[in-house]
């Protein structure tokens, strides 16, 4: 054999034999580990079997679905970063995950305990939300693309091989017939139903595949064994062997029964819905267990069933507990907690976003004791004292809470947690409660002062909720002291906060200016998963603010952000395709865009969606110019009743040149001073040049 192997500049890694170094092979092709002579680190490099792509609608497919898949950017992806063809072979690179498969550790190891498992689900379930949001479907999720992470302390979940992802977004020059790479692409024994029959796939085939996936990590084996024949007529047909799992608790037992129906429709819809249902099954889980102390129980449990724990289990030991969230109409949420060891409080100032590891955890979802509920012990016997003075604090906290002091209730479950800090149960109720009461505007400028000492000793002991609640509130009070808060949040990997710390470098708000670092964090932001980082960070690359001024770019992150419902991308990304920045210029999608935001209540888009009705055919109207104008003005109007001050401005601006209205000068001149005083820039200048003064303005 050869010494190396190389595909430009990649060189596959050798054996002592000087065989290459494989870390996998399928139908689909080698994955191989190599170097990256120009990076200089290793990488993993996936040769894709020739005979996939010999017509060139495949070869096309293949190209395009792999561009799509490097876009995808998400903590538990690895993620793609090169395509390339050398010779006859098409291959891409992928970040090189050093860790194991969960099949690898499942072989040795054995089944894994219901906890583990849906904790790994659960970060399964993330990756494939945030390809959801780009339009991608796996295809061939199993436990040989789950790869297991040590990361510091942490344990955390990569999905493999997103480079073969097929895109559920179609385009105007294709169709159906273009739509496969020519065949079943997948395993059988992890494959959906309509997977195997080769029928249009969506989100749900991934999630029928995580389901197998999931039974997998119960069982230690699959539901369906056989020839490939028989496998596949068994997912078409035969109703899974559910007796096998009568030792997994029955929420498990339902969750994993509902992922693997036959019919798409009966299954979970989204990863967003799936995600749900794993944290009530975590959360019952809990519940049951009876204990005030449940992480610690998880510990044990998994403790036992590791003979010689490897890296991964002992990572899982010390991993961190997070959190069911309620909100409004008592959804579940899944609230993700990162703790740097050591870190106790607030830094003093951030460098760099990336001075501050910011790692990702699987969470152990804690659900709340209901008032006058506090844990005993399951036989009904005395507790012993400490466990008796635990629950007599638990039933103090919730005292105060059911009585709706908040500031007694933080304190008490702060205490709590000082005095028994070994189950978490204090912080897991902190972070239950100061949530709750910022989803539901329970606290208020007028209000937080009486809490201030409170969530600040909360803080203090790692309660992320509460950091990002002080960085909130302390923006007025005090802004050095509230930028230092947000930083703790963004280093225990809150994207939001992350993406707050941008914004205050780029406002220079308790920080001086630096536009730089905004870029940073808005980049990590998004990394994170915060949408809103993804549109500052394009509007950085339009302006060239602490970044080399790309407008391509721009627009790609735009079209992510903008994928995924946010009104301000679409409203920037419409400007982008109307004016012709960094794509060709094209009136039609600029419609599109400007109409979705404002059905969205996006009143910026309101406003543009009505100078695109005065100024191009390329709208619902066509070249009724007469129509156009009067929904221009109808939609300007709109906007300006709803004080929006760029619709404030170009209704003034009809009111004053009579288009589509009849001219008033002095019904102009209000409006003109009511978007001056809204800020708008163009209204406060004509208001100087007429010498009126904003803040003296009669109701229209």
């Amino acid at each position: 054999m050869p010494e190396t192997i190389s595909f430009d500049h990649y060189q596959t890694l050798t054996r002592e034999d000087g065989s290459p170094v494989e870390l996998g092979r399928g139908a689909m092709g080698i994955t191989y580990k190599a170097f990256d002579t120009n990076l200089r680190v290793n990488v993993a490099l996936k040769v894709i079997n020739s005979k996939l792509l010999e017509s060139t609608v495949a070869q096309q497919r293949f190209l395009r679905e792999a561009r799509a898949a490097a876009q995808l950017r998400h903590p538990n992806v690895a993620s793609v970063f090169h395509l390339g063809t050398s010779g006859n072979a098409f291959y891409y690179a992928m970040e090189f995950v050093d860790g194991e498969t969960l099949e690898s550790f499942i072989r040795r190891e054995g089944p894994v305990s219901p906890v583990m498992a849906l904790r790994i689900t659960l970060q399964v379930t993330r990756a494939l939300a945030a390809a959801t949001r780009h339009h991608l479907v796996h295809r061939d999720i199993k436990p040989a693309n789950l790869m297991l992470v040590k990361d510091d302390d942490d344990f955390l979940v990569k999905v493999i091989d997103f480079g073969l992802a097929k895109s559920i977004k179609h385009t105007d020059d294709e169709d159906l017939a273009t739509l496969s790479m020519g065949g079943f692409v997948g395993t059988a024994h992890f494959a959906s139903p309509e997977q195997l029959e080769e029928k249009e796939i969506d989100v749900r085939s991934d999630i029928y595949s995580l389901g197998v996936t999931l039974w997998y990590m119960l069982a230690g084996q699959v539901p369906f064994g056989g020839s490939l024949a028989q496998v596949m007529s068994q997912h078409l047909h035969k109703p899974p062997p559910l007796e096998r799992l009568q030792n997994v608790p029955a929420c498990l037992r339902a969750l994993v029964a509902q992922m693997i129906e036959k019919n798409p429709l009966k299954r979970p819809q989204t990863p967003v819905e799936l995600r749900v249902a794993i944290e009530k099954c975590l959360a019952q889980l809990a519940s049951e267990q009876n204990s005030p102390a449940p992480i610690d129980e998880a510990r044990a449990e998994i403790q036992h069933q590791r003979r010689s724990p490897p890296n991964v289990a002992r990572a899982i030991l010390w991993s961190i507990a997070a959190v069911v969230v309620l909100l409004g109409f008592g959804a579940l949420l899944l609230f993700k907690r990162n703790w740097p060891t050591g870190v106790r409080a607030p830094r003093s100032a951030v460098t760099s976003p990336f001075s501050a590891p910011v790692a990702s955890s699987v969470p152990l979802v804690v659900q709340s004791v209901s008032p006058g509920s506090a844990p005993a012990s399951p036989s009904g016997a005395p507790l012993p004292e400490d466990q008796e003075a635990q629950r007599r604090a638990i039933a103090e906290a919730q005292k105060y809470e059911a009585a709706q002091d908040w500031p007694a209730a933080v304190t008490a479950y702060v205490r709590l947690q000082k005095n028994f800090p070994k189950n978490d149960f204090g912080r897991v109720n902190l972070e239950l409660l100061l949530t709750k009461l910022r989803s539901e505007g329970t606290v208020r400028e007028d209000n937080f002062e009486a809490l201030r000492g409170p969530v600040t000793e909360a803080a203090k002991i790692e309660t992320v909720s509460a950091m990002e609640m002080l960085g909130d509130f302390l923006r007025q009070r005090d802004p050095k002291a509230s930028f230092d808060w947000l930083c703790a949040a963004a280093a225990r990997g809150r994207a939001h906060a992350m993406t707050e710390v941008g914004l205050r470098f780029s406002n220079g708000a308790g920080v001086d200016r630096d536009f730089v670092k905004a870029a940073q964090w808005f980049e990590q932001g998004r990394a994170a998963g915060d949408v809103a980082a993804g549109m500052l960070l394009a509007e950085c690359y339009l302006l060239g603010k602490g970044v080399s001024k790309n407008s391509t770019k721009a627009v790609a992150l735009l079209q992510n952000a903008a994928s995924a419902n946010d009104p301000r991308a679409m409203d920037r990304l419409a400007n982008c395709y109307h004016k012709g920045i960094g794509t060709d210029r094209n009136d039609r999608e600029a419609f599109r865009l400007y109409s979705a935001a404002s059905r969205l209540n996006y009143l910026d888009s309101m406003g543009n969606l009505g100078v695109l009705y005065l100024t191009s055919d390329e709208t619902d109207l066509g070249k009724d110019q007469a129509k156009r104008t009067e929904k221009a003005v109808s939609l300007f109007r709109d906007g300006a009743r709803q004080n929006n001050a760029l619709c404030m401005y170009l209704y003034a601006r009809c009111l004053e040149a009579g288009t589509g209205v009849s001219a008033d000068a002095q019904e102009a001149a209000v409006w003109y001073r009511r978007a001056a005083n809204s800020g708008n820039p163009a209204a406060q200048e004509w208001c100087r040049q007429h010498n009126l003064d904003p803040e003296s303005n009669p109701s229209p």
